[in-house]
């Protein structure tokens, strides 16, 4: 990195159902190793294989301070390129639902495109991980604690059923009972 050698000669692979632990001091090299192994960043040489179809997500260090929204759609944003079809679709229904009549020929649209790019069950999939990690859908995501915004991106990593979930000092900012939720959640997932 810059003029200092973090790695040199590694090889490794992570089978299925494996959990990996990956520890050293601070500037070792651990979040580089990550971006690497997400294809954020590019050994200077050698190289990083992923199998076909890997399915890979990261819940980073520190929470990006642009992410703005609802925490579903914070949660949609892991699907990828539908979840801005689902989060339009889900703004509008709430605005229907509370008496919004002006946005139901858009409503109608969007459920239509929604139909056609099979969103109905990735929308599925956004409500089963909120369920699940005991998350608001609706609350704003810019006014949660740092705690529950923790959790919130934990929920983006996992929407999309990752093979690999690459977890960077998961418990950074976290108060203890945030920490011993985590533990517990990750013990029964």
């Amino acid at each position: 990195f810059g003029d200092r050698l973090l790695i040199d000669n590694l090889s490794f692979i992570i089978p299925p159902g494996a959990i990996v632990g990956i520890i050293g001091p601070n500037g070792a090299g651990k979040s580089t190793l990550f971006k690497m192994i997400a294809g954020l960043e590019q050994p200077d040489s050698g190289e990083v294989v992923r199998q076909g179809g890997l399915v890979l997500a990261s819940l980073p260090q520190e929470v990006p301070v642009t992410l703005t929204g609802t925490v579903f759609d914070v949660v949609a944003d892991g699907l990828g390129e539908t979840a801005s079809l689902l989060s339009r679709y889900h703004a509008l229904s709430d605005r229907y639902a509370h008496g919004d009549e002006s946005v139901l020929d858009e409503l109608s649209r969007t459920q239509e495109a929604m139909e056609a790019a099979g969103g109905w069950m990735l929308s599925s999939k956004v409500e089963q991980v909120l369920s699940r990690l005991q998350l608001d859908g609706e609350a704003d995501f810019a006014s949660l604690s740092g705690g529950r915004k923790r959790r919130v991106l934990l929920a983006r990593s996992l929407v999309n059923e990752p093979d690999i979930l690459l977890l960077d000092e998961p418990t950074n900012h976290l108060d203890i009972e945030s920490i011993t939720w985590m533990e517990t959640f990750f013990k029964d997932y």
